[in-house]
């Protein structure tokens, strides 16, 4: 759990306060988590698996499980992802390389980003690169409201504060409906990152295989058009970042996270106070998690 000197600097930094430089436990978070992955093409139409065969199963959001490590006070973290049937590929789609770093408000504020990069192997095709910008304000609330001491955390537990996925309201067909999984742990976002990897004219449709991270600051609003997403009504921004290479060149890959389980917290050294980490949103979100948990 965050110290609670990390919180003291926040709070006299909202104030205006001086504050010498303080220490923080670095507290290193491991966890199970299970969740969904959404697929959405340049237009912003979620594709079907057609791997998942059971009669009224959701083939928009596959079942996903893993897990994930993360340092409170750098920010930092990694995961991994069972490997999953997708678009009845011959080979099971697997991630590698899942590396992830809390951003605060991407742009240079306090707040509840996350930016992950990883590579994607599908269909025998290795090294797709993957960028995507999630909202981890449930898991950042939850940690810092005591939510993880009972070893989990659930949709149930953030309710009040945690990110809705950006595919949250997308159509998908007659029989379906629309995408509704409501507030999560982590969830993906519509921001873009700024691709890594472009040829000589400055295209990102370069040879990009292989390469990660292939995102990174600063973030770019998305502002393509999306007539498949009704939740917001401005009929604009895709959940997801899109691929830059690959068979699914200009899709954009969704994984929002619903559930924590197992989450051990183990103590590590003194280290600086995590900067990322202050902010009157956060607090702020502090105070709704302990509400609930009371």
């Amino acid at each position: 759990m965050i110290k609670k000197n990390l919180l003291s600097v926040a709070v006299a930094t909202i104030l205006g306060a001086a504050v010498a430089p303080q220490v923080a436990m670095a507290d290193t978070i491991t966890a199970d988590w299970a969740g969904v992955f959404t697929m959405l093409d340049s237009g912003g139409a979620a594709l079907a698996n057609t791997s998942v065969t059971t009669k009224g199963a959701n083939q928009f959001q596959t079942q996903i499980t893993g897990t994930i490590s993360f340092d409170t006070v750098t920010g930092a973290g990694s995961a991994t992802l069972v490997p999953f049937d997708f678009f009845k590929g011959s080979l099971p789609a697997e991630a590698v390389g899942i590396s992830f770093q809390a951003i605060g408000d991407g742009l240079g504020g306090p707040g509840s980003l996350v930016l992950g990069n990883m590579l994607f192997n599908w269909n025998g095709t290795n090294g797709i690169p993957v960028s995507i910008v999630l909202d981890g304000a449930g898991f950042f609330g939850g940690m810092q409201g005591g939510l993880i001491n009972d070893g989990d955390l659930t949709q149930a537990e953030v309710a009040g504060f945690g990110a809705v996925p950006a595919s949250d309201g997308t159509y998908t067909n007659a029989t379906f409906g629309y995408l509704n999984l409501g507030p999560v742990p982590m969830a993906t976002t519509e921001w873009n990152t700024t691709p890594l990897c472009v040829d000589n004219s400055g295209q990102t449709n370069g040879d990009c295989m292989g390469v990660s991270p292939s995102g990174a600051l600063p973030l770019v609003v998305d502002n393509a058009p999306n007539a498949n997403e009704f939740a917001q009504g401005d009929g604009f921004g895709i959940g997801g970042s899109p691929m830059i290479d690959g068979p699914f060149g200009g899709f954009n890959a969704n994984f929002d996270i619903t559930a924590m389980t197992n989450i051990v917290v183990t103590p590590a050294v003194p280290v600086p106070a995590a900067a990322w980490l202050l902010g009157s949103g956060l607090l702020g979100l502090v105070g709704v998690a302990r509400r609930r948990k009371a």
